[in-house]
Parts: structure tokens; sequence; C-alpha cells
């Protein structure tokens, strides 16, 4: 049975180096990245694509797995429907609008909850898309970044599937997707569980701006531990 590694990572280039030290130490032979369709032909012919607003973070962390993949031969995939990520995207600008309008006025729950929400109701759309691209193109040892768990067990007749987690996401907006998850499964979140997990989340947002996103990631990992 082939091999399916799913390594759950932060989009930080001190987190990739920790999946770059798996792929030097294991005989990969294909990993199928978290990003846009769209970049594949570029990446798969080792070149970046042109700057995208939305994923720019994403290129700049994975730099030092392309170069690996480049030298060593690996095959590159990008395993995002083109529809979904655009819609990723779309998803960020409307948070990064409320985060503005939080900051000026009163925070409105219903706002952050209907957008988060609505993004995870249409991710599930893309699941079917997700497992067809990789049953297509894997190897038989095969390298994936971040795929949801919903894929990870529409692979599971097909593939030996491993998850290795590489970080500990509990950073502010990673817990407002969980309280919106909570909220799916039919369960009551308190309005003022909400309003401070966005009050985090616009702190990270200044942490961000003062020292940098991959900075701010470290210091906000165990942010929801100390709820």
């Amino acid at each position: 049975m082939k091999l399916l590694v799913n390594f759950v990572s932060v989009n930080v280039h001190w987190n990739r180096k920790k999946i770059l030290d798996y792929l030097k130490a294991s005989n990969f032979e294909a990993i199928f990245m978290d990003l846009p369709e769209d970049f594949e032909p570029c990446i798969a012919n080792a070149s970046l694509p042109p700057e995208d607003f939305g994923w720019t973070q994403d290129l700049k962390a994975s730099r030092c797995l392309f170069d690996f993949c480049w030298k060593e031969k690996v095959s590159l995939y990008c395993y995002l429907p083109s529809t979904k990520s655009r819609e990723i995207k779309d998803t960020q600008i409307e948070l990064a609008k409320l985060v503005l309008k939080s900051k000026i006025g009163k925070i409105d729950v219903e706002e952050w909850r209907e957008i988060i929400l609505r993004d995870l109701e249409e991710r599930k759309y893309s699941y079917e898309d997700i497992a067809s691209k990789i049953k297509m193109n894997a190897k038989n040892r095969n390298a994936c970044l971040n795929l949801p768990a919903e894929v990870e067990n529409r692979l599971k007749n097909d593939f030996l599937v491993n998850t290795v987690v590489l970080y500990n996401f509990r950073r502010p907006i990673d817990l407002l997707y969980e309280l919106a998850k909570r909220e799916l499964e039919g369960f009551r979140v308190d309005k003022e569980v909400w309003i401070r997990a966005i009050k985090g989340h616009i702190a990270f947002i200044d942490c961000v701006l003062e020292v940098g996103y991959e900075e701010a990631c470290k210091i906000f990992e165990f942010w929801a531990d100390n709820l």
C-alpha cells in the first residue's frame, strides 16, 4: 500500500524547516502542497509563481521545501482547487475588514460567525476534488501539507496514512474556527467566548504589525491554552 504522511504545519519558515528535516531523512517521491493548483505549473518547473495577495507568506515560508524538491527531483503538486483558493483569499479580506471595523467600533459577533461558518461549510465541497488529485498523482511515498481530516479519511482505503503534527494550532484565529465547528456540531457557544477570541485575534494582528507574522505565531502558539 502507498504511504501518505500528512504534516500539520503553519506557514512560517521555522516550522516548514521541520518538514525539510523529514524530507531529507526519508525517500519521499511526491509532496502535495496546500497551495492553489494555479501555482503548480510554475512550481513544478522550478520557479515561483507571481506574488499573489493571500499566498505571499505561504510561498515565502515554503521556499526551503521548493529548493529541496527541485534539487532532489521530488514531484511537487498543489492540491487546492482554484475556486476554493479564491474563496480562502476572499475570506481573508473579509476578516481583515472586520478587524478594522472592530477596532474602531463595537464587535459584531454575528458578522464574525457568519463569515467563519460560511467558510467552514464551503470547504467541504472541495474535499472530493483534493482526494481525487492525490490519488491520481501519488507515488509510493508521499508527503502532504495540512490535509483536512475529512480528506485523510477518504484516502485511508488507498493509502497508509500517518499524521505528523509540527504545530499546535492555538492562535486566536484557530480558536475562532474551533468555536464555529462546535456550533456546527450543535453546541451553543456563549457570546462572551466569541468576543474574547475576536479580541485575541485583533491583538494577534497588532503583534504581526509589530514583530512580523513568523514571530507572532511563536508568541501566540499556546494563546488559547491560557483562556
